[in-house]
């Protein structure tokens, strides 16, 4: 009888783990159990700030943003960013002094930037989630490129420089769990640069939108 009685309390504690681990996780979306993956791609427009309207003070039509994550489950993820800015602004034929010497010319100035930097961002809904809004803070570095052309001649400084980045923003898939959706983002951003007419640094506010995808 005790035997009896053992094997029944036995499968009475089975029952309610096997119920237990069917709510808790069967239940649930593979994204909010297990380490899962987006890439996105943006196209956005980006305002100079600072030191950098010095040199350009018109707003940037050509910046593309690449992101990779890594989506954990509990809704922040670690990433990479990158992408290609560029920016520039003609001004009308002038005399300037140049290399000790004076010249007339029309100043074309342009700036690219090329950002390598990793992310950290936290979700205010769960992985699977159909809308996904976000707070992000990457930092790091980017290859900058001054060039301020006087005609033919050119005035060029070039490097790698330390960079932030911190933005918010929303992805939105359509429905949960769906693998494809559209990503808006605000970023500014400013990397530490510092030469002739672009003074201090260089950050600029970035408005974006493009496409994600997500997988497991």
């Amino acid at each position: 009888m005790k035997r009896i009685l053992a094997v029944i309390a036995l499968l009475g504690l089975s029952t309610a783990a096997w119920a237990q681990y069917q709510n808790e996780y069967m239940g649930s979306s593979i994204y909010d159990r297990y380490v899962t993956f987006n890439i996105s791609a943006r196209y956005g427009v980006a305002l100079p700030m600072g030191g950098q309207q010095g040199y350009i003070d018109r707003i940037s039509p050509t910046n593309l943003a690449l992101d990779g994550e890594w989506l954990f489950p509990k809704r922040f993820s670690i990433g990479l960013k990158t992408g290609y800015q560029y920016t520039h602004q003609r001004l009308p034929r002038q005399v300037y002094d140049y290399d000790s010497q004076s010249i007339s010319a029309v100043q074309t100035r342009t700036l690219s930037v090329i950002p390598a930097m990793v992310s950290l961002s936290y979700y205010f809904a769960d992985n699977a989630a159909a809308i996904r809004p976000y707070i992000q803070m990457a930092g790091g570095g980017a290859y900058i490129d001054y060039t301020n052309y006087f005609g033919p001649l050119a005035d060029q400084k070039n490097g790698f420089k330390g960079a932030i980045a911190p933005a918010i923003g929303l992805k939105f898939y359509g429905k949960r769990e769906q693998g494809l959706g559209a990503e808006v983002q605000a970023q500014y951003q400013n990397v530490f640069f510092n030469y002739d007419l672009l003074k201090n640094s260089a950050p600029s506010l970035m408005l974006s939108a493009g496409i994600i995808y997500r997988w497991y």
